[in-house]
């Protein structure tokens, strides 16, 4: 089972991430909507994320955008996103 969960993670492209990412994607999959879209201050408020610094959890969402987890919805409201999952 964990060779699965580690192949998975590979496919996905998140065993690259690091820790304070993890967190934040996972914090993300927990509150996005049925667009997947969420807010950046409903994200900042989830339980997993709460106790990182403001620094580090702009950094991680960031990152995540570099990354092509996330992306700003355009010609929205400042701090709404999408999360656009993309597989390698």
């Amino acid at each position: 089972m964990k060779k699965l969960l580690v192949m998975m993670e590979a496919d996905l492209g998140i065993d690259s991430l690091k820790q304070e990412e993890r967190d934040v994607l996972a914090a993300i999959i927990d509150i996005q909507d049925s667009n997947n879209a969420f807010e950046s201050d409903q994200l900042r408020c989830h339980p997993l994320v709460q106790g990182m610094s403001h620094g580090t959890f702009f950094r991680a969402l960031r990152s995540l955008r570099e990354k092509h987890f996330v992306e700003k919805q355009i010609g929205r409201e400042r701090g709404l996103y999408r999360l656009i999952f993309k597989s390698s």
